[in-house]
């Protein structure tokens, strides 16, 4: 990792302790957590914070997924193959964040490509424990401390799942509801920027200095379905135990909670989303197949080879099971009257490191397109953070949000 040390800051003047406090927590803990691939000099950041716009995120620090395009960062993805490269501009969405008063950190470490391949960073809680992925960096950074804010990508579960195991807030909006300029591409069909925070406040700013949108737009109704889904053998029963308890918080608020079996329209999705991702993973990156195989990892070189044997009319099946299913789900919310379904973010706690994790209760909602949050609740048997997500209705992410600073601040007033 390209990084600067921590430096003395005696003669360097800044209102900002917060900025010092996560510089420190950098300095010390950079080694075990490994959440950066490039940062910024310290003394550059601390001049960045005296020069950056005034506007709803200034005194934030943020951090970007080495996905995300930065002008003044190189963009590496992950993979060698793209080692050293400088894009000339911001991604919008850091652009964005930037006008409203964000100072950028530095990139977060992913894995290869957004994939699956575990890479350095470690879960802050335990280091033998992954932190999840593609978002690895991102989540990791800010459940240490090291930052306010960083921006993730999903193309299945790559905020949910870090955020879960990691323990901090991740949020999801509705597909195609963020820019994409200057974030690489997986699956052009499925990826959405997202983003980490400590809270469900922070998150809701972010939301609304990236689009624009009056957070009390959209009140929550107060009916909330407890979804039991069609993965939900793969649950643990620390994450069983967990649903149960979280809607009893919620009704002790006044919520009244809905239990819903497995839905016939979502059976389909699952596979369909998988065969999508497959079919256009391989023409995504069709220069690097072609170039650079020796650069690519055993693990993703044999997606990107077995890709072929997805035939163009089982991808057009499966683009018109997800639109089918989109629909009856749209229809389902609305007819029900449901501010969002509580469901497992995770099996459990993180495991073991050589892997990323399972992103089975992720996949159907990143392919249907609808928001998707993650609330940190408590810790699990080992130790490790566990909690819930709350997965909206598309196109009503203020809702979402709203519901879900309703269940935090429930969930914070339990026992």
């Amino acid at each position: 990792m390209r990084h600067h040390a921590f430096v003395g800051h005696d003669c360097l003047v800044t209102n900002n302790s917060e900025l010092l406090t996560q510089l420190k927590r950098i300095a010390q803990r950079d080694e075990v957590v490994q959440a950066w691939v490039s940062r910024h000099p310290d003394a550059a950041l601390i001049e960045a914070f005296a020069t950056a716009p005034e506007g709803p995120l200034s005194g934030w620090t943020l951090g970007v997924k080495d996905v995300i395009d930065t002008s003044d960062l190189p963009t590496e993805r992950g993979s060698p193959i793209y080692s050293g490269n400088q894009p000339v501009s911001d991604a919008a969405c850091v652009s964005i964040a930037r006008d409203a008063g964000a100072v950028v950190i530095g990139k977060t470490v992913t894995t290869e490509f957004a994939l699956f391949t575990p890479n350095i960073t470690t879960n802050p809680h335990d280091p033998s424990r992954t932190p999840g992925g593609s978002s690895s960096g991102s989540a990791a950074a800010v459940a240490d401390g090291q930052v306010r804010t960083a921006f993730g990508t999903q193309t299945v579960g790559s905020v949910i799942r870090p955020a879960a195991f990691c323990g901090v807030v991740g949020f999801k909006p509705t597909y195609d509801l963020m820019p994409l300029a200057g974030v690489a591409t997986l699956s052009h069909a499925l990826d959405t920027l997202g983003w980490f925070t400590n809270n469900v406040e922070d998150a809701s700013t972010m939301f609304s200095v990236l689009t624009g949108a009056k957070t009390n737009q959209q009140l929550p109704r107060g009916r909330v379905g407890r979804y039991q889904s069609h993965q939900w053998d793969a649950s643990a029963l620390e994450t069983r135990s967990l649903l149960d308890s979280s809607c009893g918080s919620l009704a002790a608020q006044g919520v009244e909670i809905v239990d819903l079996q497995p839905l016939s329209h979502l059976e389909q999705v699952f596979e369909a989303a998988n065969t999508v991702l497959h079919y256009e993973i391989v023409r995504v990156f069709a220069w690097e197949r072609s170039n650079h195989l020796g650069l690519i990892s055993d693990l993703v070189q044999k997606m990107l080879l077995n890709g072929d044997k997805v035939s163009h009319e089982e991808y057009q099946s499966a683009q018109a099971v997800l639109s089918t299913a989109r629909h009856a789900h749209a229809e389902f919310m609305a007819a029900n009257e449901l501010d969002a379904l509580l469901t497992p973010s995770a099996p459990g706690e993180a495991p073991p490191i050589a892997t990323t994790g399972d992103s089975v209760f992720n996949r159907v909602w990143t392919a249907l397109g609808v928001p998707s949050i993650h609330l940190p609740l408590k810790q699990g048997p080992s130790g490790l953070p566990i909690g819930i997500q709350l997965v909206g209705e598309s196109l009503c992410d203020g809702r979402l949000l709203a519901t879900a600073a309703l269940a935090e601040s429930a969930f914070a007033s339990s026992p």
